[in-house]
């Protein structure tokens, strides 16, 4: 019976222990909760106790930027035409220009009329491997300084120490003996001046922006053969990238019709001779030209390449070069377009042709369908009356003969 009413007791406190912890666990979670709320809370009550949140410490702060200064930046050419009012005006300073006035010369036949008209006289250069080139001298002296006058078959001709008055009496001198000329205003516009002076220090020739440095009391003539090729290429590129914008001109007329109409009003014969332009004047830059490459005669003289190189280089022939490439590229590729809407525009019309001509003939057979139609209705329809004429006669006497 002890036993019995201690096993009672111990279960009875137990329950009680049990009930109290729980008691105070769930206190304690209601306190985690309140407290958690409370802290949740507290971003909206911060104004009200006076808190405000600081962004401008709590951002992410930039790493410090590293000092450039240091490190040496490569600057990019940029060419810009020059104008006979921005060379220097100084004594002993002279006057270079070229001019690209065709797509070529008749050498032979200008060399001929130079000798006849004893204003110039042929000139030699050291080198023989120079061909396709007329280097004439004037005959008359205006000061110390000698004027001459390069002449390249591709075209171009440069002249060194002579006035534009003289220039522009040349240029239209020699319009008889150029193949394929090129506009008047494009001459003048693509024209390319510099100006040359005599160094007494300097061992070699050089490029010293915008000048060439020459050496005095020596035979420069091949480093004037190779500064007048520079410029000569320069000048003929200015007039390609005209003859260029002046054949895009005319397609983006088609290429803003299509923007606005939705459809290309050309004919292919037009597209046809665009193209055949412009693959005229790729080839003339890829092939001809010598835009792409070192022309072989520098090969074997390393200073005349270097300066060669160093004057392309100042005339931006070889990134004018790329561009020209690029945009003949999106030109030929717009017209190509245009040539596939003209040809489908052709195969449509004729379709149409084809489905006319086959109306035409449905039309034809059905008239004459009806015209047999017709005539063999109209031989039948005589008899036709007479078989019912009978016919009702004998109605009519059979009913006769009936009344009586």
């Amino acid at each position: 019976m002890t036993v019995y009413l201690s096993r009672i007791a111990f279960n009875m406190l137990r329950t009680s222990s049990g009930r109290c912890l729980n008691v105070a666990i769930a206190t304690e979670a209601a306190c985690t909760n309140i407290n958690f709320f409370q802290s949740k809370n507290d971003l909206f009550s911060s104004v009200r106790r006076g808190f405000v949140r600081n962004y401008s410490s709590d951002a992410i702060h930039p790493t410090v930027a590293l000092d450039n200064s240091s490190i040496p930046l490569k600057k990019k050419t940029i060419y810009k035409k020059a104008a006979l009012e921005d060379l220097p005006q100084k004594e002993g300073h002279y006057l270079t220009m070229a001019y690209a006035t065709a797509n070529s010369y008749d050498l032979k036949g200008l060399k001929e009329a130079l000798v006849q008209q004893k204003l110039y006289e042929p000139g030699t250069l050291q080198a023989q491997e120079i061909g396709d080139v007329v280097v004439a001298n004037a005959v008359y002296s205006v000061g110390d300084e000698p004027r001459e006058i390069i002449f390249f078959s591709e075209g171009a001709v440069v002249f060194w120490n002579c006035s534009v008055l003289e220039a522009s009496n040349v240029l239209e001198f020699i319009k008889k003996y150029e193949i394929e000329s090129y506009p008047a205003d494009v001459v003048d516009r693509e024209r390319e001046v510099m100006s040359y002076f005599y160094q007494p220090n300097a061992k070699k020739c050089y490029l010293q922006e915008p000048c060439f440095v020459m050496v005095p009391n020596k035979d420069n003539s091949l480093e004037r053969y190779t500064f007048s090729q520079a410029m000569a290429q320069s000048a003929r590129l200015g007039a390609w990238e005209a003859r260029l914008e002046a054949l895009a001109s005319g397609v983006s007329y088609h290429t803003g019709r299509m923007r606005r109409t939705g459809i290309a009003q050309v004919q292919k014969k037009e597209v046809v001779r665009k193209l055949g332009e412009l693959f005229a004047l790729r080839h003339t830059l890829n092939v001809e030209s010598d835009l792409l490459d070192t022309p072989d005669f520098y090969w074997e003289q390393e200073e005349l390449e270097r300066l060669y190189s160093s004057t392309v280089a100042y005339f931006t022939i070889p990134r004018r070069t790329r561009v020209l490439n690029e945009r003949l590229a999106h030109c030929v590729e717009l017209l190509e377009l245009l040539s596939s809407w003209a040809a489908d525009r052709h195969h449509v019309r004729l379709e149409w042709m084809v489905i006319a001509l086959i109306l035409a003939e449905v039309c034809f057979e059905l008239l004459h369908l009806y015209e047999r139609t017709y005539t063999r209705d109209h031989r039948r329809g005589p008899e036709r009356r007479t078989f019912t004429s009978e016919v009702e006669e004998n109605l009519f006497q059979d009913l006769s003969i009936l009344d009586t």
